[in-house]
Formats: structure tokens, sequence, C-alpha cells
């Protein structure tokens, strides 16, 4: 049974198969700060202490969740900053050329800061980031047109078991045309293609999966159809952490990192907005958490799913997001 910790939602299943609390994971994406104040702003916010890397990377060590990674989100920059402290034999050392590429660079990529997993019932301890970010002068997706900002939920699993993993995909997979409307994904967001959804052979190929499905099938499906990090639901992370020879083979590219969750990247950051937080994302990711622990239904509405998608001409709304409607509504009022 679902209930809240603050604003935040708390899914039914909040622990791994081996009893442990599960955690999560946020990637908040930004302009309208400078490196080094969003890292000040992040350390005083934080109560962690700062260590400045280069010009555009830095870690925030926090006493109880661990570290924080705050960087200017452009691998060039990232690239040329490493090679000027290098060459000045200190990370972080006054570097003109490299201080005037930082300040051009965030024009037009954010500043990110990545947290580490926090379990979920903790997740209220990331709302006085938020808000002193926004009082400092933090500007989210809606900010320019240029600005593609985004949010990003690392939700551990509960378990591995193929499954398990094939309900989720599933889940997601009916939900997705809901998620972009609940989440109202700006019109910059979506023409990138960071956050495509999955095509539709892929789509159909998911919702035909039954519980004998094998972790084999559901890998080599994938990365047949998705062998790129652009995705809205980016499994890459915790595919490679389950079978690293598969993913690097299909997908060679080292910014794709292994680990135990989901890579999602729909919402979009609207962090300077006074009425928005992350639990406003977080609890439309749940409406997933709860399709998966509700079997039944899950299947009643990828049938309807299916039907619908086999019509070649459909009109008005799906027919099952009323349902996902309902579930967030009761997930909210919990």
């Amino acid at each position: 049974m679902s209930s809240k910790a603050g604003r935040y939602v708390l899914p039914s299943n909040r622990y791994t198969a081996q009893g442990k609390p599960r955690h999560v994971g946020f990637e908040l994406e930004f302009a309208g700060l400078d490196f080094k104040s969003a890292v000040r702003v992040l350390a005083e916010a934080l109560d962690a202490q700062a260590t400045i890397h280069t010009q555009v990377e830095a870690t925030l060590q926090h006493p109880v969740w661990g570290k924080f990674s705050v960087e200017v989100d452009s691998e060039l920059a990232k690239r040329l900053a490493k090679i000027h402290a290098d060459a000045l034999g200190k990370a972080g050392s006054k570097d003109p050329l490299a201080e005037w590429l930082v300040s051009m660079t965030t024009e037009v990529v954010p500043v990110e800061v990545v947290c580490p997993p926090i379990e979920m019932g903790s997740l209220p301890v990331l709302d006085a980031m938020v808000d002193r970010l926004r009082q400092a002068g933090a500007e989210g997706t809606a900010e320019s047109f240029v600005y593609a900002f985004g949010l990003h939920i690392n939700t551990e699993l509960p378990g591995f078991r193929p499954e398990l993993i094939a309900r989720y995909l599933k889940a997601y997979v009916v939900a997705q045309d809901w998620l972009m409307q609940r989440h109202r994904v700006d019109l910059t967001r979506r023409i990138t293609p960071y956050i495509d959804i999955y095509p539709a052979a892929y789509r159909r190929l998911v919702l035909a999966y039954d519980g004998e499905v094998s972790l084999t099938t559901i890998l080599d499906d994938y990365l047949e159809y998705n062998a790129t990090r652009n995705r809205a639901l980016d499994m890459l992370p915790l595919f490679k952490h389950l079978d690293e020879d598969k993913v690097i083979a299909g997908v060679p590219d080292s910014r794709v990192q292994s680990r135990p969750t989901f890579h999602y990247r729909l919402p979009n950051c609207e962090i300077d907005r006074g009425d928005w937080h992350l639990s406003d994302s977080w609890n439309i990711w749940c409406v997933l958490e709860e399709l998966v622990e509700r079997a039944a239904l899950l299947e009643e509405l990828s049938e309807q799913y299916r039907k619908f998608d086999a019509n070649l001409i459909n009109f008005g709304r799906a027919p099952w997001h009323q349902t996902l409607d309902s579930i967030l509504a009761d997930l909210l009022s919990g």
C-alpha cells in the first residue's frame, strides 16, 4: 500500500528483494547561475563540503548521503578544463581561457547536479536544495527556447527477475503518451533527440511479453531497437549492470554508466517556478510503480493499448488514460 513522505508518494514496494530500502537518485539541469555560484549555493543548502576539481566539475560531500556531483554538462568543456588544470599542475587553478570557456558554455548548456541515491522515505531532504537554487536565480526549461533542460530520475529496482523488468517496460509503454502529457514536456525537449519514445515495433514486442520471458530476450530486443542513450526511459545503465559485455558490444558508449536503476529522463526542470518541486515528477513516476504491482490491471490496460494501436485512425483520448489519472489521484490522496 502506498503512503507519503511530505510531498513524495511512497510506492507500495519500497524494499529490494534483500529487504533493504530502495533508493532514488535525481539529476537536475538548470541555467541562470555560473558554475562557482551553483557550487556555493548547493554546498550551503546541503550543508556539504565542496571540492572543486576543474572549472566545470566539483563534488559535494554530505555527511549522511555521500557525494553530490556538480558539473557543466558539456563534454568539450570538461575535457578542455581538465587539460588546462593538468597543465597548470593544480585542478581548479585560475586560467583565463578555461574561465571564458565556462562562461560561454553555460549560456547554452546546463549546470547539472547529480544526487547520490537517497532512501525513498528521505526524499524531502532534497527540497531545500531546490528552494535555494531557485532563490539564487536558477532557470529551468521554459526560460529560453534553447533550454532543453530535464530532471532525470534514477529509481532502484526492487529486484532483477526478468518478469519484473518486463512488467516495468510494459507499464512504461502503456503510459508513455500519458506521461508526456502529465509532465507537460516542453516543445524544445520534444524536438530534441534526447527523450525519444520507443519505436512502435519494440512497443509491440514488449506488450507481448509473458511471465516466461527471459532476460536474454529482454536485452536482445532492447539493443536491437534502442541502441542509443536517447530514450525517455533509458534502460542501458540497468542492462549494463546485468550484462556489461552485451551492452558494451551493442552500444560502445563510455557515457553509459552501470547502475541498478532505471534512467528516466522525461520530466522538465521547472526550477524557476515557485510551485514546482521534485515530488511533482516523482509522484507521476509512481503511477508506473503502482501498475507494476497490479499485474491484472496492467494486462487489462495492455490489451486496451493493443486494440487502440491496431486501429488505423483513433479519435479522442486513449481510453486507459483516465485509469492512469485515477491511479495518480489515489496516490496523491494517500
